[in-house]
């Protein structure tokens, strides 16, 4: 690799290594530049610390490399929502109680009501009711059934395996 070239890791950005002109360009901004450049001894300090950030950095550019790559290969991802609204736990029991209310003033109240109202207005109960329900070919019965009949399915098989009905078990 270059001296320019950097390492991308988690959205940061790790230079791969200190150029002598970074370095030159820190140094020529400090007022005492003239004085440690012309000692040698001291220069020769400045660069061996530099390398020894140097190899540290890329080590640590190595460690965090390979923790990403072994987080990513081994990852086991159990996401519990704990922010579930009342409609998705409980959408079957109220489509049974939806249905059951359907049938019950289908075909027992309205059909009472509808023969007092007749006898009140008229004295005579002369036309019978129609369930509303029924209208269509009773295809309201038809689509109800079904979706019972999947959620109950699936329900079942949900307990046969043991998955609760709001959160995944942990291993």
């Amino acid at each position: 690799m270059s001296d320019n070239t950097f390492n991308i890791n988690f959205g940061m950005i790790l230079p791969e290594k200190n150029t002598k002109e970074e370095l030159d360009l820190v140094a020529k901004n400090d007022e005492h530049y003239d004085s440690m450049v012309k000692d040698d001894a001291f220069m020769d300090e400045v660069n061996e610390r530099n390398e020894q950030a140097n190899q540290l950095m890329n080590l640590n550019n190595a460690a965090l490399t390979q923790a990403g790559n072994n987080a990513a290969q081994n990852a086991e991802v159990l996401v519990e929502n704990t922010n579930e609204h009342w409609v998705n736990t409980k959408w079957r029991p109220s489509m049974g109680w939806m249905y059951f209310a359907v049938c019950i003033f289908d075909f027992i109240i309205f059909p009472i009501l509808w023969s007092v109202l007749q006898a009140v207005m008229n004295g005579s109960v002369t036309t019978p009711w129609q369930p509303i329900s029924l209208q269509g070919a009773g295809l309201f019965h038809v689509a109800m059934g079904a979706v019972l009949g999947i959620a109950v399915y699936g329900r079942t098989k949900e307990k046969i395996e043991g998955v609760a009905s709001t959160v995944a078990p942990t291993k």
